[in-house]
């Protein structure tokens, strides 16, 4: 369930976790070259779990990591001068062209309403039913072009007081979000996974991240919008978290809350956390279902059954 953050030359350091079985996979930053290929399928072939996630973010504008090797992508924002229909056909191409380097996941679309600090053009605007009908398409294309879409950041970022990256934001009270920020969230397509963002929601995560709040996880995303798919973390080596909690205490949270599968930093974050996961499970703080609900979700994003692993 864990997925270290890395860069293209951190890939030899992951090998060594994947032949342990520590990793779930990995989020790849930085700006990859044409090795990028083999190093991924060095990756894939130490794994003892199966095939592995391979996630990276390509939103296009601001947030794009393989313009390098596949060229400029435009913004959320940029990409509402085309049709819908336009949208998904080049999300679906670039997509395929992702997957033919070795990705599997691809961290967007942004479906947050608005452009508040952190955001700004990666969002396709200040309109909910905009931002639906675009974040839609963008879906459909990676899922088009054989990649899982994961939608951020829920419950909505567009409209908060801070950059996650550096502080934890608060967005409007929960009752404002309802008409407004969650529309985008109902009724996702078939197939898209989310990522749960750092946010105090007023009136419903009590002054915590909703990735570590069961109310925004079991309780809004799953129980009130009916959501039963794959849900992803963003980063915890994050400041917001770090106003509140450890990374290694804040993954046992987000599991706790309802997160499957997380995203943990470096590569030095992992063990770290897996002890803290072993830990809670010994205490009894983690319960083994909610454990074994998560590995479950994870390996059927990888594609991976479990039974088969068992010599």
């Amino acid at each position: 369930m864990l997925l270290p953050v890395v860069e293209q030359a951190g890939l030899e350091e992951v090998v060594a976790l994947a032949e342990r079985g520590l990793v779930g996979g990995v989020v790849i930053i930085g700006k990859p070259d044409e090795g990028i290929t083999d190093a991924i399928a060095a990756l894939q072939a130490s794994s003892i779990t199966g095939r592995l996630v391979i996630a990276v973010d390509e939103e296009g504008g601001s947030v794009q990591r393989l313009d390098g090797l596949l060229g400029r992508l435009p913004s959320a924002y940029g990409l509402t001068e085309l049709e819908p229909r336009q949208v998904r056909v080049v999300i679906a191409d670039r997509a395929a062209a992702m997957a033919d380097l070795g990705f599997t996941v691809n961290l967007a679309p942004v479906l947050d309403v608005g452009a508040g600090p952190g955001i700004g053009s990666r969002s396709f605007g200040d309109e909910p039913n905009v931002v639906v009908t675009y974040g839609r398409a963008f879906a459909d294309g990676v899922l088009a072009g054989g990649l899982v879409p994961v939608a951020k950041h829920f419950p909505g970022h567009g409209r908060a007081s801070a950059d996650s990256h550096l502080d934890l934001p608060t967005t409007p009270p929960f009752e404002d979000l309802s008409g407004f920020d969650l529309l985008p969230w109902r009724g996702l397509t078939e197939g898209t996974a989310v990522m749960v963002g750092h946010l105090d929601v007023p009136g419903l995560t009590n002054g915590m991240p909703a990735s570590l709040s069961p109310e925004a996880i079991d309780g809004l995303l799953r129980t009130e919008l009916g959501f039963d798919g794959v849900v992803f973390t963003d980063d915890l080596a994050m400041g917001a978290i770090e106003e509140v909690t450890t990374l290694p205490k804040a993954a046992v949270l987000a599991l706790v809350a309802g997160a499957d599968l997380l995203i943990t930093g470096g590569v030095d974050d992992v063990i770290p956390a897996a002890w803290e996961i072993v830990m809670a499970l010994d205490d009894r703080s983690l319960d083994e279902a909610r454990l074994n609900e998560a590995v479950g979700r994870a390996f059927a994003l990888r594609g991976v059954d479990p039974c088969t692993l068992v010599s």
